[in-house]
């Protein structure tokens, strides 16, 4: 079986990269000569006047056309929180009824182009979700690939079909799957700080597209650990940090540790004020940094460092890890 893979924009988390190279292997290594077209993260707008879409998949085959969300979602979290798959169902369903519009346009006889949730979690994990139906939209696992791209519907579209309607959708310029987000959560013109190899713990820097302000986000994909407690990993670093807002050397938080928009139980993400100034390490080299203020800097990290080690809130000592020239910055004796 023929595929082409075109990354339209670059995956979000790990679990996206998972379901994109599992579904083009498993096609490629199906006996046939069919050709099917996987369009992913792909960002579509029926108008420009509206805010694009961001679609993980779109499959393009004989069988017709079908919208695919990627999850990392586990039995026990949807049962938790039921009303919130609820609306990441209808959000997909809108999304297929807007691509199936557009397509229809090219070739009117177009079947129905149905939403669908791919589930990246182990097989075992997701069992009882396996062929739900969530508000119209029907959940598969990996091992459910072929339900999850309508494999094996009836043919409904020519080869000259399927590439047409791909090359309707299909942007002009390609971004590389490299985790290199540039807008998220409001926030734009985002620059990844941390090794592009880190897929757990992203940190970015970039500005709010309405209030201008320049924050530090940090983001935390749960689909790249398989450890249990995955969440509260994730949470520990936001937990700290929000016990130490008593204390003015502080990073102040701007966003509280919530879920991202569009990756619900998957991904989630908080901020803080970006304070603007050079880390130590760069300011140590800087020759027009005087001594009188470099001991002035030094004597605020000591008692800053003095009131780290107290017991702050619960009557709980602080434990650091991370203090060392790189983050620590000289506005206030911040931590970065």
């Amino acid at each position: 079986m023929r595929v082409t893979l075109f990354p339209c924009g670059p995956a979000a988390n790990e679990s996206e990269i998972k379901a994109f190279k599992h579904l083009r292997s498993c096609l490629q290594s199906t006996p046939g000569d069919g050709e099917w077209v996987l369009l992913t993260n792909l960002a579509f707008s029926v108008t420009h006047q509206l805010q694009s879409d961001e679609i993980d998949i779109v499959a393009i085959g004989a069988p017709g056309v079908r919208v695919i969300e990627v999850k990392h979602w586990t039995a026990q979290w949807v049962d938790a929180r039921a009303d919130l798959a609820a609306e990441e169902a209808d959000r997909i369903t809108n999304k297929a009824r807007k691509i199936g519009t557009t397509l229809r346009k090219i070739v009117p006889n177009l079947p129905h182009v149905d939403g669908a949730i791919l589930l990246t979690q182990e097989p075992s994990k997701v069992r009882r979700l396996v062929g739900r139906d969530m508000r119209g939209v029907r959940c598969y696992s990996l091992n459910e690939w072929k339900g999850a791209i309508g494999f094996d519907s009836s043919i409904a579209l020519t080869p000259q079909q399927v590439t047409r309607l791909s090359h309707a959708l299909e942007p002009k310029s390609a971004v590389a799957m490299d985790g290199s987000l540039r807008r998220l959560a409001g926030y734009v013109n985002l620059e990844l700080q941390t090794p592009k190899e880190e897929w757990f713990h992203r940190i970015y820097k970039g500005t709010h597209s309405a209030r201008q302000d320049r924050v530090v986000l940090h983001l935390y994909d749960l689909s790249a650990s398989d450890e249990r407690n995955v969440e509260t990993k994730a949470r520990r670093e936001y937990d700290a940090l929000h016990r130490l807002q008593l204390h003015a050397w502080a990073p102040r938080i701007l966003d509280s540790y919530q879920d991202t928009p569009g990756y619900t139980g998957e991904m989630f993400f908080f901020t803080v004020v970006d304070p603007a100034a050079p880390c130590i390490e760069e300011r140590t080299s800087d020759v027009s940094w005087e001594t009188a203020a470099r001991l002035a800097f030094a004597r605020s990290a000591v008692r800053a460092l003095d009131e780290l080690h107290k017991p702050g809130t619960g009557g709980e000592p602080m434990v650091h890890r991370n203090l060392t020239p790189k983050s620590l910055s000289e506005k206030s004796s911040w931590v970065v």
